[in-house]
């Protein structure tokens, strides 16, 4: 297919997480509708994530000197920068490519009062209508956003797994974001689909451990043995996913799977609940400590409780979690 000789070339900068990444899709496809050329910059451990998105032409890699990938990405030439991690070291890319840019906007003196002092200034929106709102400055608009993952045909698993089953991605980034382990066994056990596939990283390896040690049953546990391709390709074949607030959830929405979120530390008021699009049905359900005045401690998640006692996720009810789970619509 021919390439129209006036077509532009944008280079988009979000470096990660797998959730941030998974949600700028609609701004990489708002620029490509728009006769762009894009281009990805990122970190190398993320970069499968659009490497396999048609409407990327390029993936850059961060490397461990920034000076490096600036040197190759100014021999570009780009029409537009359009930043969507606005920290120091996209603006050091922005300042050395000297081209048209926009930028995500932070408001993290918000952030700042919301998670220190529970006061409560930001605006209410989510994150993909924040990135797309960036695009505004060059009267692109869209009507009916939606996130998108691309898992290549050529991806397999390690293990056959079963027709039906529940998908647990039990790890988070940050432990504040993670579901108790004692938590999952209960939920597991009160189940009455039997049939669950664990998934994380290396790092949720002993978690996984412990509760398959605690079970009456077995289950299928795939964690630390997957790629985020395959990881996703286990969440589009389940039929529903239980997660925190993570990166799983968010490619979980994209590939329109339902998903029982359980939120600690965070906040949905903090615009990062799975998204489907504003057609879609909510095919989610939110399960949340409300009654604690401390929450949201954090945007991204902690290391541990602030307080000491991580109500947000121990007075959840499992109950909940199950109910959630066996609803067929959700919500």
């Amino acid at each position: 297919m021919s390439v129209p000789l006036d077509r532009k070339k944008a280079l988009i900068i979000r470096f990660n997480a797998i959730g941030d990444i998974v949600l700028t899709t609609p701004v990489i496809q708002a620029l490509a509708d728009n006769n762009y050329e894009v281009h990805f910059l990122v970190k190398a451990a993320f970069a499968e994530i659009v490497e396999s998105d048609a409407y990327v032409t390029k993936v850059w890699t961060l490397k461990e000197q920034l000076a490096e990938v600036i040197t190759l990405l100014k021999r570009e030439d780009f029409d537009l920068v359009i930043d969507l991690h606005n920290n120091l070291r996209s603006k050091r890319v922005k300042s050395a490519l000297s081209k048209t840019t926009c930028t995500f906007s932070k408001d993290r003196i918000g952030y700042w009062l919301l998670t220190k002092l529970g006061i409560h200034t930001i605006q209410e929106q989510h994150i993909v209508e924040r990135f797309l709102s960036v695009l505004a400055p060059l009267g692109i608009k869209v009507a009916q956003p939606s996130t998108r993952y691309t898992i290549p045909l050529d991806t397999s698993l390690p293990a056959d797994l079963p027709e039906k089953y529940i998908c647990i991605a039990i790890g988070a980034a940050w432990y504040t974001k993670q579901i108790p382990t004692e938590k999952l066994v209960n939920v597991i056990e009160q189940c009455n689909h039997k049939n669950i596939v664990l998934i994380g990283g290396p790092d949720d390896r002993i978690a996984a451990i412990e509760v398959e040690a605690r079970l009456t049953h077995s289950i299928i546990n795939l964690t630390g043995q997957l790629t985020i391709h395959q990881s996703a390709l286990v969440i589009q074949r389940s039929q529903v996913l239980l997660a925190g607030d993570t990166g799983m959830m968010h490619i979980a929405a994209a590939l329109d799977v339902p998903v029982v979120a359980v939120f600690g530390s965070t906040h949905p008021i903090l615009g990062y609940t799975p998204y489907y699009g504003k057609l879609a049905k909510n095919s989610y359900k939110l399960i949340e400590n409300k009654s604690l005045s401390c929450r949201p401690c954090t945007k991204q998640g902690k290391d541990s409780c602030p307080k000491g006692h991580f109500r947000c996720m121990i007075d959840i009810d499992p109950n909940d979690i199950v109910q959630a789970i066996e609803k067929p619509d959700l919500c």
